[in-house]
């Protein structure tokens, strides 16, 4: 359902968008100002203290700033408990927008369906929940999935001379980013029988967690040819994992990130090999010009998400690595 749903959506993305914005400014002088004195926003990600929901919370504050109205952050702290715990509390507030970041799909929906059916606007930042709401900024993981896959194929497949062994290693089954991305590469890797997944389990975000999965598929099967991690955080944990083995010019670290410097330093040290990467920093730029048009009204006609699709950048060694592909706090 969560696939479907992405790719019906991403289809009309940037329309909804532009559309949304050509409606609020429409026979306006180009230079009107607007006034968001006093609306407030309130901010629920899993866990601050990451690159990922430190660079959201930046921009996004910087547009408050810009524009006069108050940004607040809830922080869960990784805990899903509290998390559902701490958006109850901010729904009973009623700010004017709330901008949640899903764990899974479906943690989440209740209280977004809630939140909306109370009129407070709701953004969903980069993990979609099976509820749709006003609006949604992030990844297209069905993009992703297929193109990694595609890629793993390219360098594991027929005439490769490898073994075709692919190791999986999602955040959590159940998140958006793998539910999206495990389907798309499946669907992939199902037209290519050479290409054997070997290990399908869930780190929990957890670097260490998937040098320990790593390690034990490498006992297992020590001629794997490629690992696809499905955060670049906890994905370190495998790199290391194949280095440590001595294995990291025979097996592919793949990974999808937000592309901070850490992650052009993980290339750089060959702890991972390619990183799929959204551009937090842009994506923090894009929710706080969307939290804009939504404190002003905007919404799609058809009463669908306001999308907007983050650009991907490929970080990979080799004579076109640039370091200046990744962002800094």
């Amino acid at each position: 359902m969560m696939y479907k749903m992405g790719r019906k959506l991403h289809r009309a993305a940037l329309g909804a968008v532009v559309g949304a914005f050509a409606a609020l400014t429409m026979g306006s002088p180009a230079n009107a100002e607007f006034d968001l004195a006093g609306k407030r926003v309130i901010f629920v990600p899993i866990s601050m203290g990451i690159s990922l929901t430190e660079g959201w919370a930046r921009r996004m504050g910087e547009h408050a700033d810009i524009h006069g109205y108050s940004f607040e952050i809830r922080d869960a702290a990784f805990n899903m408990a509290a998390m559902t715990e701490l958006l109850a509390k901010a729904i009973t507030e009623k700010p004017d927008v709330l901008v949640v970041h899903n764990p899974t799909v479906q943690l989440l929906a209740r209280q977004i369906r809630q939140a909306e059916a109370d009129g407070i606007k709701v953004l969903q930042i980069n993990l979609q929940s099976n509820q749709p709401s006003t609006a949604f900024v992030g990844a297209n993981w069905e993009r992703i999935g297929t193109g990694i896959a595609e890629d793993i194929v390219k360098e594991c497949g027929a005439g490769s001379g490898k073994s075709g062994k692919v190791s999986i290693i999602p955040g959590q089954l159940t998140a958006a980013d793998s539910v999206i991305m495990n389907e798309a590469a499946f669907k992939v890797f199902e037209q290519h029988p050479e290409i054997e997944v070997v290990s399908n389990q869930a780190s929990d975000w957890e670097p260490e967690k998937a040098r320990q999965i790593t390690a034990t598929v490498l006992q297992q099967h020590p001629d794997l040819c490629a690992i696809f991690g499905h955060w670049d955080v906890h994905t370190m944990g495998a790199g290391n994992a194949v280095k440590d083995a001595g294995k990291a010019d025979d097996v592919l670290v793949y990974s999808t990130g937000g592309g901070d410097d850490v992650a052009c330093k993980a290339i750089e040290d060959g702890i991972q090999d390619r990183i799929w990467s959204y551009d937090a920093d842009g994506q923090g730029r894009d929710a706080g010009t969307m939290i804009d048009l939504m404190l002003q009204g905007a919404a799609a006609a058809d009463g669908s998400m306001l999308i907007a699709e983050s650009p991907l950048k490929i970080i990979k060694a080799g004579p076109d690595y640039d370091a200046g592909m990744c962002w800094s706090m």
